[in-house]
């Protein structure tokens, strides 16, 4: 009787000069006794963890972090709840529950605090769901130059992106709610783990580069919150470009959804649409934006979170 012994990596590859078996990679022999998932599969697997990962900064972005949560993250109940991790320089956060509450709870908490603040300055704007994120942090994350891996049985996967962005914060003076800003230089570093047949955020953590603020000409275009922000009065590259008109051309129609740049009244938006799976076009929604199917997500389309007087 034969006895076979698995050799490790290093071993088998001075085995392979040895044995002159030069033609084949350490990965191609080992696959021999580990099955290997098709190219095919690994190049669909990593599309669905960029984009989770694409997806967790439109949530983010909108200050939708419970949300996020909810529907990109590991699940609460599931077997990778209680090693689930979002890490900074500075901290980790423990267990799915501890990142719901920390990132996304007490992020919520902050969103309905500063709603409440923003009304202050803009006493129509009603503390609702659809509101939520006015006044609040809004912040995008970019993800550029990804580098995917796929694992080999094709359970788990594993990403690095860099991650240029900005933040904007509404301070709430009086009647004026001037801007506070940040520009980030970071990267981004994830696990992502096969759960009920979807994609799902398992390890999460940044690097920060740099982080300085934007130049004081930057911010200082904003409009104030107590004064109406007029798109057709509007100046600047926006106007320039012809994207803030007074009339329309021959040709021309009316969007269906005008989606508000940034101010701080703006509530939390992901717009446009993020892509759903879908069978036929009949079945799904437009990027025409000419029709009802052209409007924005929002906490109050979601449904997790409800605001309480």
């Amino acid at each position: 009787m034969i006895l076979r012994k698995r050799l490790p990596a290093a071993a088998l590859a001075v085995a392979l000069l040895s044995t002159g078996m030069l033609g084949l990679s350490v990965g191609e022999v080992m696959a021999k006794e580990r099955p290997v998932i098709s190219k095919g599969d690994h190049a669909y697997i990593a599309l669905q963890v960029q984009n989770a990962m694409s997806r967790h900064a439109y949530y983010h972005a909108a200050g939708m972090n419970l949300e996020e949560v909810d529907h990109l993250w590991v699940s609460r109940t599931g077997p990778n709840a209680k090693t689930a991790t979002f890490a900074s320089p500075i901290w980790v956060m423990s267990g799915i529950e501890t990142v719901r509450n920390a990132y996304g709870k007490e992020n919520q908490a902050n969103r309905e605090k500063a709603l409440k603040a923003i009304q202050k300055v803009v006493p129509d704007l009603k503390f609702e769901e659809a509101n939520l994120g006015a006044g609040h942090e809004w912040a995008m994350h970019t993800n550029t130059t990804p580098i995917i891996e796929v694992a080999g049985d094709g359970k788990t996967a594993k990403g690095v992106w860099y991650s240029p962005g900005m933040g904007l914060m509404a301070s709430v003076q009086g009647d004026d709610a001037p801007i506070n800003s940040v520009f980030f230089w970071e990267k981004y570093a994830g696990d992502f783990i096969l759960e009920d047949g979807k994609w799902k955020i398992w390890h999460l953590q940044m690097a920060y580069d740099f982080t300085p603020g934007l130049p004081k000409e930057m911010t200082d275009a904003f409009a104030l919150i107590n004064g109406e922000l007029d798109a057709a009065e509007e100046s600047g590259p926006m106007r320039e470009a012809g994207e803030r008109m007074a009339s329309l051309p021959p040709g021309f129609l009316k969007p269906a959804y005008s989606y508000p740049i940034y101010s701080p009244a703006r509530p939390g938006l992901i717009y446009p649409r993020l892509p759903e799976p879908y069978y036929t076009f009949s079945e799904t929604f437009s990027y025409c934006n000419c029709d009802e199917t052209s409007r924005p997500d929002n906490s109050a389309t979601m449904g997790i979170v409800a605001l309480k007087d």
